[in-house]
């Protein structure tokens, strides 16, 4: 639900996408989900989900649906986005993954700590951490979240394909 939602343009809150966080945490007003396993997600308890509760980011509709959820201010992550060009993907422990991508066409001012949107070719934005900056590219790390943007990293894109990048950001979200 999340993704759709970010897709549409829908500014929600949200962080982890792997449904430990419950930053996404939403009202379910009507209609059904239900949970990738059938299995409740670490960030939503039995009483929390019985009140209503959802994930978003976990939370697949087998309905039509009607949330109530926080909106966020999208004012923020409006920021410019400037091209960059995938250069290497390599293996971090723990299943993470380091991005390392070429600025193209302009200056990027994100340093290590900060944290940047790259945009996954459908248009869909990732918040990924900066854990390396120099003249010109970036590392970006890409945990293993099951997000769609990690799925399409995991497909092993070309290097040279084209991305988005907008930013930095001093916080996850």
């Amino acid at each position: 639900m999340l993704a759709a939602a970010l897709a549409a343009g829908i500014p929600l809150p949200h962080s982890c996408r792997a449904g430990r966080c419950a930053t996404c945490k939403a009202h379910l007003v009507s209609g059904e989900i239900a949970y990738p396993g059938g299995v409740l997600p670490p960030g939503i308890v039995a009483s929390e989900a019985a009140r209503g509760e959802v994930l978003l980011c976990q939370a697949r509709p087998r309905s039509d649906l009607r949330i109530r959820a926080r909106v966020v201010s999208g004012t923020a992550d409006l920021a410019a986005a400037i091209h960059a060009e995938l250069e290497r993907i390599d293996a971090l422990p723990l299943a993470a993954l380091r991005v390392r991508v070429r600025i193209v066409g302009g200056e990027f001012p994100a340093r290590p700590g900060q944290f940047v949107d790259l945009g996954h070719p459908s248009g869909y934005f990732e918040r990924l951490p900066v854990i390396r900056a120099d003249a010109g590219s970036l590392d970006l790390e890409a945990g293993n979240d099951g997000s769609v943007f990690r799925e399409w990293l995991d497909s092993a894109p070309a290097p040279g394909s084209m991305l988005e990048l907008r930013g930095p950001f001093d916080r996850l979200r």
